[in-house]
């Protein structure tokens, strides 16, 4: 496929005509391709005093500045991961397109937790006719909510769809990140929390992750 050559620049900037109540404002991103913008919300905030202008980046060596600098980091990494799949695979990537694929918009349909919700309701359905244990509902709502919380400290994110979900995503959230450190629960309490996220996951990266544990 012959790859269009494009110009691509990304820019973290805040929105300093909408402060919030506690007087933080928000990172925004901006995607640049051939002159054509794109702008996002990256959904993380700081005061503006606070925030390097010439290098786009929190001021300072504090916990919060250190942990806000290495998520937007990794957030910028990502976006030109994306770009290039995109290039690759499309041979062309506009900033809206750049955008909306880093974002998952419009692809949702086929997401982990939007099945993953509508699994828990059929559930729920289901233990109220008596037919499935309260308890087991319970271990998914809680799934649910952890892989929420999980997705938006990580990636910044609501949802994900299901070929987005490589073994790296399993093994953070499972034993190298999420579970194990971030909230310090042992082996056979991971084992209990991952079996869900095994039902749900249809990714070919996810089964081959779960077949070598």
């Amino acid at each position: 496929m012959q790859v269009k050559k494009s110009t691509f620049k990304v820019l973290l900037y805040l929105k300093k005509n909408a402060p919030k109540k506690n007087g933080k404002v928000a990172i925004m991103g901006r995607i640049t391709i051939d002159g054509k913008i794109a702008q996002f919300s990256t959904k993380l905030e700081i005061f503006p005093d606070k925030w390097d202008l010439k290098f786009g980046k929190v001021l300072g060596k504090s916990e919060e500045a250190l942990s806000l600098n290495r998520k937007l980091e990794e957030l910028k990494t990502r976006l030109v991961n994306q770009y290039d799949h995109l290039m690759k695979m499309d041979g062309f990537a506009t900033a809206e397109k750049l955008k909306n694929s880093f974002l998952g918009i419009g692809t949702m349909d086929d997401s982990l937790l939007k099945v993953f919700q509508n699994f828990n309701a059929d559930f729920e359905k289901m233990v109220q006719k008596g037919v499935r244990g309260k308890q087991t509902l319970v271990k998914y709502q809680s799934v649910y909510a952890h892989l929420l919380d999980f997705m938006n400290y990580k990636y910044h994110r609501t949802d994900m769809v299901f070929r987005e979900l490589t073994a790296d995503f399993i093994k953070d959230f499972d034993f190298d990140f999420y579970l194990r450190v971030d909230k310090g629960l042992r082996h056979n309490a991971i084992w209990v929390y991952m079996m869900p996220l095994r039902k749900m996951c249809s990714s070919p990266y996810c089964l081959l992750y779960f077949l070598l544990l």
